[in-house]
C-alpha cells in the first residue's frame, strides 16, 4: 500500500481554483441583490429571487467540492487522505452553509422576515457568513500553499479576485459600519458657542460623524489586512491593488444603485497608488497599503466634495480621519510580520 511520503495530498489545480471563484462571485452577487432587495422594500419571503441566485451559487459551488473529492479518490488510502491539501475544511463549510440555509428557512416561517440591521445579525445569517468566508478562502489557501513567490497577473488574478469576494462578503455584514452606504461625509455637527460640551449622545449630528469616523477605520481594517497578507506571502504583480480595490468598491457603490459613481473611481486611485509603491522599490512593500488607504480616503472626501455638494466635516475630521486611518493601516502590517512560511507544516491540516 503506499505510503503518505510516496503520495503526498495534492492541491486544487488552476480549473478548480477558477471554478470556486466563479461560483463565489455567482453566491456574493446573490447576497449583494438580497442586501439591494432589503433596502428598496422588495418582497420579503425567503423563495425570492435573489435567495434563489445565493442558493443556486451554493448548490454549484457544493456540487463541485464534491466532484473534486471524487475525482481524488484513490481506494486505496483513506477518504480524508485522499483530499487536496485543505478540501475537507471547504466540505465542512460548504455544510455549515447548508445547515445555515435550512435554519434560514424555519428562522423566517417562525419568526419573520428580519429588518434593517437585524439581518446582519441574525443568527442564521451568521452561520451563512461563517461558512461562505471558510468555502470561499479555499483558492486563497491552495495558492498560499503551492504559487511562485513572484506570480504572473493572469495565475495571480483567481487569488485576488477570490480575497476580494471574501472581503466584501465580511464587509456586507459590517454594512452598519460602512461609509459606502451611510453617507458619512455628509453628516453635519456644529457646537453652539458658549455651550458646554456634552457627551455625542445628546446630538445626533455629532453621533452620525462618530459613526462615520468608526465606520471609515473599519473598512480601512477590512481594505488592510488582506492586502498585508498579500505581501507577506507574494511579490504581488503590478494589477494586483487595482483589481481588489475595483471589485470591492464596485460591489458596494453598486449596493446603493450606484447613487455615487464617482466613488469607484476612489478605489481605483487607491489601487493604482498601491500598486505605483509595491512596484516602485522604495521602501517597505507594507507601506503600498498604507499609501493606498491614505489615497482611497482623500480621494473619498475629494470626490464628496465634488459630486455631493460638500464635505460637512470640518478639516480637523476628515483630514485627521484620513492620518489615522493610513497609521491603522501601516500599524496592521506588523501583525502579519511573523506568519508562518508557506512550508510549515503545522498549517496543512
Amino acid at each position: 500500500m503506499p505510503t503518505h511520503a510516496s503520495n503526498p495530498r495534492s492541491l486544487l489545480t488552476t480549473p478548480e481554483r477558477l471554478a470556486s471563484v466563479a461560483f463565489g462571485l455567482w453566491m456574493v452577487v446573490g447576497l449583494f441583490l438580497d442586501g439591494w432587495a432589503h433596502d428598496n422594500a422588495k418582497p420579503e419571503s425567503f423563495f425570492t429571487p435573489w435567495h434563489g441566485v445565493l442558493y443556486s451559487g451554493f448548490a454549484a459551488s457544493a456540487a463541485a467540492a464534491v466532484v473534486v473529492a471524487m475525482r481524488a479518490r484513490s481506494g486505496v488510502r483513506p477518504w480524508r487522505a485522499d483530499l487536496p491539501v485543505g478540501h475537507g475544511l471547504t466540505l465542512v463549510a460548504l455544510g455549515v452553509f447548508a445547515v445555515g440555509a435550512v435554519g434560514d428557512l424555519v428562522w423566517h416561517e417562525k419568526l419573520g422576515i428580519e429588518v434593517g440591521v437585524e439581518a446582519l445579525l441574525s443568527p442564521t445569517h451568521l452561520l451563512l457568513l461563517a461558512g461562505g468566508l471558510a468555502a470561499l478562502s479555499a483558492p486563497v489557501r491552495a495558492a498560499w500553499w503551492s504559487d511562485p513567490i513572484a506570480p504572473s497577473f493572469r495565475s495571480f488574478a483567481p487569488t485576488v479576485l477570490a480575497l476580494a469576494l471574501l472581503t466584501s462578503l465580511a464587509g456586507f455584514f459590517l454594512l452598519y459600519l460602512s461609509p459606502y452606504v451611510n453617507d458619512a461625509a455628509g453628516a453635519a455637527f456644529t457646537r453652539s458657542p458658549g455651550v458646554v460640551h456634552d457627551h455625542p449622545s445628546t446630538d445626533v449630528g455629532e453621533l452620525q460623524q462618530l459613526l462615520g469616523i468608526g465606520s471609515i477605520l473599519m473598512t480601512t481594517v477590512l481594505f488592510a489586512v488582506p492586502l498585508h497578507l498579500v505581501l507577506r506571502r507574494w511579490a504581488p504583480p503590478p494589477g494586483t491593488f487595482v483589481l481588489f480595490f475595483g471589485v470591492v468598491t464596485v460591489l458596494f457603490v453598486g449596493l446603493a444603485e450606484f447613487s455615487q459613481p464617482s466613488l469607484v473611481f476612489a478605489g481605483l486611485g487607491a489601487g493604482l497608488a498601491g500598486d505605483a509603491i509595491a512596484h516602485g522599490g522604495r521602501g517597505p512593500a507594507s507601506a503600498s497599503v498604507a499609501t493606498s488607504v491614505a489615497v482611497l480616503w482623500l480621494t473619498y472626501f475629494g470626490l464628496y466634495e465634488l459630486a455631493e455638494g460638500g464635505v460637512a466635516w470640518t478639516a480637523e475630521l476628515w483630514a485627521g480621519t484620513t492620518v489615522l486611518a493610513t497609521m491603522l493601516a501601516g500599524a496592521l502590517g506588523l501583525l502579519t510580520a511573523h506568519l508562518p512560511s508557506p512550508g510549515s507544516e503545522t498549517l496543512r491540516a
